[in-house]
């Protein structure tokens, strides 16, 4: 089958053609419907997150069950599924403890390129692959049972569902695990891409009034599209504009899906007291950013990291907003790329001109 390969940071992916190994215990083979283009694969790309190549990216899919492994059940060849970027072993103790999304076994593997076995399942001439977090951006791919989640027949065929995975899964937690977030609630989403986006949605879903912060123009456009008020750091103080906007008080919730020293602060700023500032984005691994402590006490700003959230539990969750029509990926994602147009798609992406770029590997 054939996958894009990344063979040094920095570099352009190529389409090879790789072998991939049958599922094993509690695993499962799928083929690839559409897999989205997300910042985190950019941060791989680049070596920001140090997954060694070669390895093939991509970690938000749909695809279709082709093979079930040992001890698999509740799926079968035929099922068309969300992957997600989190694999909960079912076994750790955070697994046990319902915080799947923080499984200590896969905290252990994902920056190894392997699965929850440690083992490889994607070779090129006797070599073998590693994948970042599914590996997605292929033909095919094999997964930990526990990292998918059933489309309805109503969804299975719309390759935007891709989104689910990671963008909408990441802004859910963020947006009610983590922020707590209910009707009438103000929130500040610091940032407009694909998980930002996601974040207004799903805040608006909720109830809550919305204020969406950055400084790509159409990005902002289409946030006001979605029901957000918006403000453009380009064009004078963000914490002010935030701050005259909930009349002096400040976001009750700032979600914070950028990822940079200047972000974060700009964040714990436009809290109000008593507020909660929910840290969504990514820097480099290793990289610090300092937060203004005096703002942090007085105010009694609560300071919280979302990673993502659970599959098996809130994963559905997120798919029964989309069939009720109350998330719409569709107004997100796209353009639809071939897999051959890859690094295309990788600079639609990081360029800004897309929110989500959609690689189709069987088009």
């Amino acid at each position: 089958m054939r996958a894009a390969v990344l063979w040094g940071y920095n570099k352009p992916l190529s389409v090879e053609d790789v072998d991939v190994a049958k599922p094993h215990e509690e695993e499962i083979l799928v083929r690839v419907k559409a897999a989205g283009v997300c910042h985190s694969d950019l941060y791989v790309l680049e070596g920001a997150t140090p997954v060694p190549p070669p390895l093939v990216p991509g970690h938000e899919a749909v695809a279709v069950v082709e093979e079930v492994g040992p001890g698999v059940s509740g799926l079968a060849p035929g099922d068309v599924v969300v992957t997600s970027f989190i694999w909960p072993c079912g076994r750790c103790r955070n697994c046990a403890r319902g915080m799947e999304n923080l499984c200590e076994r896969f905290s252990e593997v994902r920056l190894k390129g392997v699965l929850l076995d440690g083992e490889h399942h994607l070779f090129l001439k006797g070599q073998p692959l590693r994948v970042f977090l599914g590996g997605v951006w292929a033909e095919a791919a094999v997964l930990p049972a526990t990292a998918v989640s059933r489309l309805p027949k109503s969804l299975a065929d719309r390759p935007e569902m891709a989104m689910l995975g990671c963008a909408f899964l990441t802004a859910y937690g963020a947006v009610v695990n983590s922020g707590g977030v209910g009707p009438g609630d103000v929130v500040a989403v610091v940032g407009t891409g694909g998980v930002g986006l996601a974040a207004v949605q799903t805040a608006k879903a909720v109830g809550a009034k919305v204020i969406a912060v950055g400084r790509n123009p159409e990005k902002l456009k289409l946030a006001k599209e979605l029901g957000a008020e918006i403000v453009n750091t380009r064009e004078g103080d963000p914490v002010k504009a935030v701050r005259d906007l909930t009349g002096g008080r400040g976001a009750d919730v700032v979600i914070e899906a950028v990822g940079s020293e200047e972000t974060v602060d700009m964040s714990v700023e436009m809290a109000a007291a008593g507020g909660r500032v929910v840290l969504v984005g990514l820097m480099a691994v290793g990289k610090k950013a300092p937060v203004h402590i005096a703002k942090v006490v007085r105010a009694g700003i609560t300071l919280v990291g979302s990673y993502g959230a659970r599959p098996r539990v809130d994963l559905p969750k997120v798919i029964s907003l989309v069939e009720r029509g109350l998330l719409k990926p569709e107004e997100l994602a796209g353009p639809i790329y071939r897999l051959d147009q890859i690094n295309e798609a990788v600079e639609a992406l990081r360029s800004g001109k897309a929110v989500r770029p959609i690689v189709s590997p069987t088009s």
